[in-house]
């Protein structure tokens, strides 16, 4: 996958400089916050300014990424956009409450407004997962709906059961409990896109914006868990470094093509499975707690079965994903062979009709000239000419046909048919072998061993003088073997004639996986095969 990003090389300098700028401006501030005593009202005033500061560069930041995107990449920036403003009203809601000492129903606010952000910035990560991958939206919704419960339970279970005095009531509580299971959900669907092989320029700092809230929230927990009162700021501060991210991640973008793709690394895979994330881990993790320490509650065996049943689940989508995938893949195999043969079919038209012209042109310019014999010779070549072009044109329009699944009915049928059309042609014996079928290849080997096999026809045709040509096919153990041999002149295999088209045969194979082999001597005739490994 590319992204397209125009004048992206223009603002790499400017960009790095305001990041360095941003971020030592933090430093700072945090080294000057750190070393004011703890809990004074110097160093509440530098986390407020610092977080607010952080607050107004991303609402700047995301602001010109919606004004600069178009389409879903617009809904995209908008989402998250709209998600931290939420959060910044329901933080001056929470500040001005506790600075008021203000309860009851101005507080049932703070809830609904933080639901409202993680909704409008799971809907961005979510449409963001959909723009940079091909049909795993419902396993990687599922993937993080399972995060959620198991860092909540892990949570409850450590943190919030019974509730640590630090505290004030049921509304922190609740904002304990969610805030960390959600952000880590968060984390986790930035990950997905930066574990791509090919992704967006600004993931990155997406995913450290997100593993800053983390990260703020864990310090937020520890203070809690620790009994002591969350006023020293350090929550603010850490925050203000994702928030800071994040307006990098709005500030990197810029309109983009954005090309979907099926391919992440196998160990970024794994990284879930055994990392940090992990749902199977977490409650894996509370079940070897509960040998050692039992009982455990009910909920926790709940969670487990839940995440039981989300396993099950998961390997069906991930099952119907994957036909899905595999129907696109032959699809798109597909379109490209047929694009190929459409491309061939006019060059070879146009080359040997040009070919004729000129021949039959010289043909009738010898018969003015009275000199007959050279023009029944340039008939004779004319139509040979035609004779070759008429293959030649035939060659394209019958693959045509086969990818098209309109005639023959099998890829074995196909060839045998070739075969056919080629003795008839060019008057040589030929003589067919296909013991093993070729339908256990994929669309994508067919069609590359449909090539092999007319472009190997072809050159026994110009190159071999040979009489007798024999189609062969095999299978070894796990190896799927496709061979065409001929008893013609043969050549030096390590220094072979050009026009033979052999490195395009053997790119052609190293396309779809296969290896192609080419056995010749002077004299003893030439045998070229392509090896497919089968399981």
């Amino acid at each position: 996958m590319q992204f397209l990003q125009a004048g992206e090389s223009r603002m790499k300098r400017p960009f790095r400089l305001l990041l360095v700028t941003v971020l030592s401006l933090w430093v700072v501030l945090t080294a000057g916050f750190a070393l004011m005593p703890v809990g004074s009202s110097q160093q509440t005033a530098v986390a407020t300014i610092v977080y607010w500061a952080a607050a107004a560069f991303a609402v700047g930041t995301f602001g010109r990424a919606v004004s600069l995107a178009a389409g879903r990449e617009r809904l995209l920036w908008a989402l998250l956009g709209a998600g931290l403003l939420v959060r910044f009203i329901g933080y001056l809601l929470w500040t001005a409450a506790e600075g008021l000492q203000l309860s009851g129903g101005f507080l049932l606010a703070l809830p609904v407004l933080y639901a409202a952000s993680y909704a409008l910035l799971l809907g961005g990560l979510l449409c963001l997962v959909s723009l940079t991958t091909r049909r795993i939206i419902p396993v990687t919704a599922l993937d993080a709906l399972s995060i959620v419960i198991s860092v909540g339970t892990l949570l409850y279970f450590f943190v919030l059961d019974p509730a640590p005095p630090g505290l004030a009531g049921w509304q922190e509580s609740l904002l304990v409990f969610f805030r960390p299971a959600l952000d880590s959900a968060l984390l986790f669907l930035s990950l997905v896109t930066l574990s791509l092989v090919h992704r967006p320029p600004f993931i990155a700092y997406l995913a450290l914006g997100f593993l800053g809230f983390l990260v703020a929230d864990s310090v937020y927990l520890v203070e809690v868990f620790g009994g002591t009162p969350a006023a020293d700021g350090w929550f603010e501060v850490l925050l203000a470094l994702g928030v800071v991210f994040l307006g990098f991640a709005a500030l990197h973008a810029v309109p983009a093509t954005f090309t979907p793709q099926q391919r992440i690394d196998p160990w970024r895979v794994l990284s879930f499975w055994f990392g940090p994330l992990s749902p199977p881990l977490h409650f894996g993790f509370l079940l070897a707690w509960g040998a050692f320490y039992p009982p455990l509650p009910a909920y926790v065996y709940v969670g487990v079965a839940v995440v039981l049943l989300y396993l099950a689940l998961r390997v069906a989508l991930v099952s119907f994903v994957t036909q899905g995938l595999t129907r696109e893949q032959e699809e798109l195999a597909r379109r490209l062979e047929q694009n190929r043969v459409l491309r061939e079919l006019h060059e070879t038209v146009k080359q040997d009709v040009h070919g004729i012209s000129l021949t039959l042109k010289s043909a009738l310019e010898a018969e003015r000239r009275g000199r007959r014999g050279t023009a029944s010779e340039a008939l004779g070549r004319a139509y040979r000419i035609s004779r070759e072009a008429e293959y030649r044109i035939s060659r394209p329009y019958d693959e045509m046909l086969a990818f098209q699944g309109e005639t023959p009915p099998s890829p074995d049928d196909y060839l045998r048919e070739r075969l056919e059309k080629f003795g008839d042609y060019f008057g040589i014996e030929t003589h067919e072998d296909l013991r093993e079928p070729l339908d256990i290849l994929k669309p994508a080997e067919i069609a590359a061993a449909n090539r092999f096999v007319v472009e190997a026809f072809w050159n026994v045709a110009k190159h071999s003088g040979a009489r007798n040509m024999y189609l062969e096919s095999r299978r070894i153990g796990n190896v799927f073997i496709l061979r065409v041999r001929d008893d013609g002149r043969g050549f030096d295999a390590k220094n072979p004639p050009p026009g033979m088209g052999l490195r395009y045969l053997s790119q052609r194979a190293a396309e779809v996986g296969a290896w192609l082999d080419v056995i010749s001597n002077p004299g003893r005739g030439t045998t070229v095969q392509l090896r497919f490994r089968k399981k």
